[in-house]
């Protein structure tokens, strides 16, 4: 059993066991969430979003127009990628459950 004793601010030690088996560093991110009679801490990854759209734009510059779309609308294309993802996203939520 690993026991913690809440500090004046409300802070906690995380037992090094445990920080070890979920591999958590300092200045890690983590959520809290309250579950029944206790708190359920999970770790999170942070992303710059700035950067996740430098990327995003950058693959869209290098794109190329396929073929089979090329007598397509811009409409149509987005439209199929909409539903592909969210397809996909239903397909990962169906395995996470």
């Amino acid at each position: 059993m690993n026991l913690v004793t809440v500090k004046p601010k409300f802070q906690v030690t995380i037992p090094a066991k445990l920080r070890k088996r979920i591999n958590l560093q300092e200045g890690d991110v983590m959520e809290a969430i309250g579950v029944n009679d206790g708190i359920l801490f999970k770790v999170k990854q942070v992303v710059d979003r700035n950067q996740i759209a430098d990327g995003i734009a950058s693959t869209f510059a290098e794109a190329r127009v396929l073929p089979e779309d090329a007598e397509r609308s811009e409409d149509e294309v987005m439209e199929d990628a909409i539903e592909e993802i969210s397809a996909s996203r239903r397909e990962r939520r169906a395995h996470e459950i």
